[in-house]
């Protein structure tokens, strides 16, 4: 019984080397995958007119303006899109990546010619999934 007592380490020792022997682990890294780039999320502006205080046609026609003329400027001053809507729709909307803005209005004529004063608009904030709206009106004195 002695025997078995002290040889028991050995014994024990032996079959795990054994085992580790047969036993081969090789670690190879992952390969990188490139960043995904979500899209940004994005948010709309809607700009509402008047002219000389009214949704009515015949004064765009009576001043000669065609449409509306939206531009849409970054942080930087580049301009981000410019957009045209009929006069006589009084309503425009146009999708942003959510961020700050800025925005020049300006009724125009036929031939993309200032009919109005331009309006600067500031702080135009595109916050995702919502919509901005901002009304302008171009009064009778706005005319050129």
């Amino acid at each position: 019984m002695d025997l078995r007592k002290r040889m028991l380490p050995f014994i024990t020792g032996a079959l795990a080397a054994a085992a580790l022997a047969g036993c081969q682990v090789a670690v190879e890294p992952l390969p990188v995958s490139p960043p995904v780039t979500a899209p940004a999320e994005t948010g709309t502006v809607t700009i509402r007119w008047l002219v000389a205080g009214r949704t009515d046609v015949a004064l765009c026609n009576g001043y000669g303006a065609s449409h509306l003329e939206l531009v849409i400027y970054d942080v930087n001053g580049s301009t981000v899109a410019r957009q045209y809507a009929p006069c006589g729709s009084f309503t425009t909307t146009l999708a942003l990546p959510a961020g700050s803005y800025t925005a020049d209005v300006t009724l125009v004529g036929p031939s993309n010619e200032a009919i109005s004063v331009t309006k600067p608009l500031a702080a135009v904030d595109v916050v995702a999934g919502t919509d901005l709206a901002i009304s302008v009106d171009f009064p009778s004195s706005s005319m050129l």
